[in-house]
């Protein structure tokens, strides 16, 4: 799809987590693009659940009802319980956190904890057990803002984010102005791409010539107004949300992006960015 509208990544951002690593190969290949850089951090990862990672949602919901379920899996700030310090789930017993993640303070408890258990002087950071919304984004906004947005989009460069749900929820909130009593109702459908234009600061769909068209047959959630707000371009023409190939957003008549002849135009010019959540 996006080798149809003449997509161009110039940069991959991603989490350590497999099926985002993943998800950015699925993308790169068949745009010949495997060569594109790919910038890997934890900072992209997936929201930690804590104590609730492992357990399916009808385990949770049968364990603690599904009025708490919706609670931890959809309030801004609500934390799941924590996961304990000796548990395989906590990240501080992996060794990609222990040995690579330097950008985090140091835990004065757990480093003393384990300097006792292990007969040796252990410096632990202070890693998360359990996360709500509002800490995932205190982790992936400052990495947006000081990292990929300096680094990649305002040299006017392409971007693909390939992340998990709740870390593009989180950066969705963040570009699109999302009010925090919006947010639980935003949903990210899997494998969609979301191209967020910088200069209209609207979230655009790439259209795939089948009905009804994306906007209407992906579940966005109940706020979905709220990421595909009502936007025009420069000469004041109202925005599809979706992008064609023959770019016509201002026709008054039904759009056939399908029998156009052409089909060059690149449907991500200038700087955007274009978020994939993983498998």
């Amino acid at each position: 799809l996006l080798a149809a509208h003449g997509c161009e990544i110039d940069a991959v951002y991603t989490s350590w987590l497999t099926r985002a690593i993943e998800t950015a190969w699925l993308v790169l290949t068949p745009l010949d693009a495997l060569w594109v850089s790919i910038h890997k951090t934890w900072r992209l990862n997936e929201r930690m659940y804590g104590a609730l990672t492992g357990l399916s949602k009808k385990m949770i919901q049968e364990q603690f009802g599904d009025k708490q379920f919706k609670r931890w899996r959809r309030g801004y700030e609500v934390r799941p319980p924590p996961a304990s310090p000796f548990s395989p789930v906590y990240p501080g017993n992996d060794d990609r956190y222990v040995n690579y993640v330097h950008d985090v303070p140091v835990s004065l408890r757990q480093s003393f904890i384990r300097s006792l258990g292990h007969g040796k002087i252990e410096l632990h950071r202070k890693l998360p057990r359990t996360e709500s919304l509002k800490d995932c984004m205190d982790r992936t906004i400052p990495f947006y803002r000081n990292t990929i947005l300096p680094q990649t989009i305002e040299k006017n460069r392409t971007v693909l984010i390939a992340s998990s749900e709740n870390a593009i929820r989180g950066l969705l909130m963040e570009l699109c102005d999302v009010p925090r009593e919006l947010i639980s109702d935003i949903e990210i459908p899997t494998g969609v791409p979301l191209v967020y234009d910088l200069q209209s600061r609207c979230v655009h769909l790439f259209d795939d010539g089948v009905l009804p068209k994306p906007r209407d047959r992906y579940n966005f959630g109940l706020a979905a107004d709220a990421i595909f707000r009502p936007c025009n371009d420069d000469e004041g023409c109202p925005l599809d949300p979706h992008l064609y190939l023959d770019d016509a957003f201002c026709e008054n008549e039904p759009i056939d992006a399908y029998v156009a002849a052409s089909a060059e135009r690149e449907a991500l010019g200038g700087n955007s960015t274009c978020c994939l959540r993983d498998e």
